[in-house]
């Protein structure tokens, strides 16, 4: 079925675009029949070619996801996904300049496209070019100031140039935007210790370890969590037994892979 008139194909471009954005990180199936809805609607189309281009990603087939974006691309050189997609699927295969080229054309069509603000600083915090990936996520932050993920990663950044009151801020914008990824939690608190903060930090470890209880996850993380309130509470009130048996349950957990 192909679109009769203009409006229509644009407003469905939009939704296809937006919908590729969501299902990427989610089921197969549920991507796999966006792509072949897609693909019967109209073949010829940049959505399309990323919405089949985004399916292979998810199966782990990179060279042929790169393949459908080109393809998208020589319909439309300035289709801002999937320069953006390149650039991400470059990343998975370690070819760091091609990702940095399908980056820099993307924000060259777009300088508000946060995506690929945040995928060049990805690329340049592969390479320990801290300085320069901080610059890059900085203005992803500009463009996405409410997503947690952006102030993670400049948090991130921070520390690793060891500017612990620049990361700690970061953190803290983060976990104001409802860190919905849960690593804010344990970061601030492991930061708090650090700068003696022991109230703060013991708040961030229960609230984190109450999270992981929730959904039900035993990593390093948890471990970690386990390990410090344990040896806290051993100065105020918890029992020799108790601190004992959370302890062992904490190397457990360290021993996990996260």
């Amino acid at each position: 079925f192909f679109f009769n008139d203009t409006a229509t194909t644009e407003i469905y471009t939009e939704q296809i675009v937006g919908s590729v954005r969501c299902v990427q990180e989610t089921d197969q199936g549920e991507l796999a029949n966006l792509a072949l809805r897609c693909f019967y609607n109209n073949k010829y189309t940049p959505e399309t070619c990323c919405a089949i281009g985004n399916y292979y990603s998810l199966m782990g087939d990179h060279f042929k996801a790169v393949l459908y974006f080109r393809k998208a691309l020589k319909l439309d050189r300035n289709c801002l996904a999937a320069w953006t997609l390149i650039g991400h699927e470059y990343l998975e295969m370690k070819n760091i300049a091609g990702a940095i080229e399908a980056y820099r054309n993307a924000v060259e069509i777009d300088q508000k496209d946060f995506r690929a603000w945040y995928g060049l600083g990805q690329t340049y915090e592969l390479q320990n070019m801290n300085h320069y990936a901080l610059y890059y996520f900085t203005r992803a932050v500009i463009s996405r100031p409410r997503d947690a993920r952006m102030w993670n990663a400049m948090g991130s950044c921070y520390e690793k140039l060891d500017k612990k009151s620049e990361a700690l801020k970061c953190y803290e914008r983060a976990e104001n935007c409802k860190d919905k990824e849960g690593i804010t939690l344990h970061k601030l608190g492991k930061l708090y210790n650090l700068i003696g903060f022991e109230v703060k930090a013991v708040s961030c470890f229960e609230e984190n370890l109450k999270r992981k209880d929730e959904e039900q996850i035993v990593d390093k993380e948890l471990g970690e969590c386990l390990l410090y309130l344990a040896k806290y509470l051993s100065l105020i009130h918890i029992s020799e037994p108790t601190r004992l048996l959370s302890i062992s349950y904490a190397v457990f957990c360290l021993k996990k892979k996260k």
